[in-house]
C-alpha cells in the first residue's frame, strides 16, 4: 500500500491466478482494509471471478510499530466488500487465534484453576471482542482444536488450520475440523505452511532472515507439502492451498509448481466424493481438550492451557493414539515424525463435542464417547436415541454413571459387555474411563526429537474392544495378500 491505496494489484493478481494458475482465491493482508480504492479491488475480483478469503495479520495487543496489529475495521469498508462481493466475500481472518489464547491469556486469567465452564467462558469473553473488531464475518485459521466453540457463534464462512509448521498433526486437526464443520454447517479449508520449528522454504533469498534459516532444504519438506495438500484436498476442503513462497521475483518456486499442479489436477477429477468417517469421537463440550505437547505451551497434558488433563482427557488422548499413532510427536522431530502418521484403521473418525445434536450423530455407525461427560438426562437421552436408531454407542463404566437412569437398562456395569438397544447395541466397558497409569512413562520431559512419555494408557480390554469395533468398520485393507474387504457394520442410515 501508499499512502492508503492499493497499488498494482491487477498486475498481482493476474500474476498469481491466469499466468502460473495457482487458483482463484486471493488471501491478503489487512492492509487493503483500510486502503482508499478498496471498491476498485472489489470490483476486479469480481470482474476475474475470484473470493476474497480470510484477510489476515490481526494479532491482539500488536502495534503500533511492526505489521502485526490490532485493530477494528470500518463499518463501512466491510459493508463495501460484502455488496459488491455477496457471496464472494469471505470474511476477515481469526488466525491462529486459540492457539494465541492459550499462549498469552489463558494465564492471565483469575483464578487460573477455574473450573472447566469457568475456562470456556474466559475463552468466549476472548473472542467476543475478537469478533467485534473483525466485524463478524470471518474465517477460522485454527492452530489448535477449538474450532467447535468459534463455529457455533454462527458467524464464520470456513474453518481451516495450519498444518506443518511447528503445529499438531494433520489428522487429528481435520478429525476436529471435519466434526466441527458438520456439527454447524460450516465448510473447511486446508492450509500448510512452508515453515517448520527451525526455518522456512526460499529460493532466491538471503540464508538467514531476521535471525531464521532460510532456503531450499530448510522449513518443511517438498514431500510433506505435497502431502499435506492432497490429503486436505481428500478431506473434502473446499479451499486448499499454501502459505508463501509460490514465485519469487516473478518465477514460480517448486512451491509453486506443488500448488499449480494441484491446481490442474482438481480440474481434472473434480471432488473426489465424500470422505468415509464411519466413526465419532465424542468429547464433553466444555473439556477445553487439545493435543498432549505443541507450539503454544511448556507445558504438557493440560485442557483449556491452565488445568492438567484427567481421566477422561487421558483417554481422548489414548484413543486418538490408537488411530493416528504417535501423533503426539508432530513438529517435534527434524525428521518431519507425526505430521502424518500410519492409520492402522484408516482415517476413518470425526471428532465431536456432546452438545452435537441427534441428526448428525445417526450419520455415524460407531460413536465412542472418548472423554469424561458432564452427564445429565439431555445427553442421556440422546446418546439413548442414537443407539435404539441402530447405532453402536460405546462407553465407559465412569460416563455411564454420569447418565441418569443409566443407558439401554444398565445403571451400573460390573463386567465389559455389549448389550442390545432397539435397533442397535452399546458397548459398556467396565473400567471407569478406560485408562490406567503407565509404570514405564518416565519423566515428562518435552524434548526434540524424543517421544512424548505416557503417564497413562488403555486398560488391555478396552484397547482389545476398541480394536475390534474400529476394524469393523474399515472398508477394506491393504496387506501383503493384497487388498481384503473389511466386515463393516451398517449402523444407522
Amino acid at each position: 500500500m501508499v499512502d492508503g491505496e492499493i497499488v498494482k494489484f491487477a498486475e498481482e493478481i493476474e500474476k498469481y491466478t491466469r499466468t502460473h494458475g495457482l487458483g482463484s482465491i486471493l488471501w491478503p493482508a489487512y492492509p487493503i482494509l483500510f486502503a482508499k480504492n478498496l471498491g476498485e479491488l472489489a470490483d476486479e475480483i469480481k470482474r476475474r471471478d475470484l473470493y476474497l478469503f480470510d484477510v489476515w495479520a490481526y494479532v491482539p495487543g500488536s502495534g503500533p510499530g511492526g505489521f502485526w496489529r490490532q485493530f477494528t475495521v470500518p463499518p463501512a469498508q466491510l459493508d463495501l466488500l460484502e455488496s459488491k462481493l455477496g457471496e464472494r466475500w469471505l470474511g476477515v481472518d481469526i488466525g491462529e487465534q486459540d492457539g494465541r489464547y492459550i499462549s498469552l491469556y489463558a494465564n492471565q486469567m483469575s483464578p487460573a484453576s477455574g473450573s472447566r465452564l469457568e475456562q470456556y467462558f474466559n475463552f468466549q469473553r476472548h473472542f467476543e471482542r475478537m469478533c467485534g473488531d473483525l466485524g463478524h464475518r470471518n474465517a477460522t485459521l485454527a492452530s489448535l482444536n477449538f474450532g467447535h466453540y468459534l463455529l457455533k457463534e454462527g458467524t464464520n464462512t470456513f474453518l481451516g488450520a495450519e498444518t506443518a509448521q511447528a503445529l499438531p498433526n494433520s489428522q487429528v486437526y481435520y478429525a476436529f475440523i471435519r466434526g466441527a464443520g458438520k456439527q454447524y454447517g460450516v465448510p473447511w479449508f486446508g492450509n500448510a505452511s512452508v515453515w517448520n520449528r527451525w526455518g522456512f522454504k526460499g529460493y532466491q533469498t538471503p540464508a538467514k532472515v531476521d535471525g531464521w534459516d532460510c532456503g531450499p532444504t530448510k522449513g518443511t519438506s517438498l514431500c510433506l507439502l505435497k502431502r499435506l495438500l492432497y490429503t486436505h484436498i481428500l478431506y473434502n476442503g473446499m479451499l486448499v492451498g499454501f502459505d508463501d513462497k509460490w514465485i519469487e521475483k516473478d518465477q514460480l518456486t517448486p512451491v509453486g509448481a506443488v500448488q499449480q499442479a494441484a491446481v490442474r489436477w482438481s480440474k481434472l477429477h473434480g471432488q473426489p466424493g465424500v470422505m468415509h468417517t464411519p466413526v465419532a469421537l465424542m468429547v464433553d463440550f466444555f473439556s477445553g481438550w487439545s493435543f498432549p505437547r505443541h507450539l503454544y505451551t511448556d507445558r504438557t497434558y493440560r485442557v483449556w492451557g491452565n488445568l492438567p488433563y484427567g481421566a477422561g482427557d487421558h483417554l481422548t488422548n489414548a484413543v486418538l493414539d490408537m488411530l493416528y499413532p504417535g501423533y503426539q510427536d508432530s513438529s517435534y522431530f527434524h525428521d518431519e515424525s507425526g505430521f502424518n502418521t500410519p492409520t492402522p484403521f484408516g482415517d476413518i473418525a470425526d471428532c465431536l463435542l456432546s452438545d452435537a445434536e441427534g441428526w448428525l450423530l445417526q450419520r455415524y455407525p460407531v460413536l465412542v464417547v472418548a472423554g469424561e461427560l458432564s452427564g445429565g438426562m439431555e445427553i442421556r437421552d440422546k446418546l439413548e436415541a442414537y443407539a435404539r436408531q441402530g447405532g453402536h454407542l460405546v462407553l465407559t463404566a465412569g460416563n455411564l454413571a454420569k447418565l441418569p437412569g443409566g443407558i439401554a437398562g444398565r445403571k451400573t456395569i460390573s463386567r465389559t459387555t455389549t448389550v442390545k438397544c432397539g435397533k442397535g447395541r452399546v458397548t459398556f466397558f467396565a473400567r471407569a474411563f478406560g485408562v490406567k497409569a503407565n509404570p514405564r512413562s518416565g519423566p515428562l520431559k518435552n524434548e526434540v526429537d524424543r517421544p512424548l512419555a505416557r503417564p497413562f494408557v488403555l486398560e488391555r480390554e478396552v484397547r482389545d474392544g476398541l480394536t475390534r469395533i474400529f476394524a469393523s468398520q474399515m472398508l477394506f485393507q491393504v496387506g501383503g495378500g493384497g487388498v481384503e474387504r473389511g466386515d463393516v457394520s451398517q449402523g444407522p442410515r
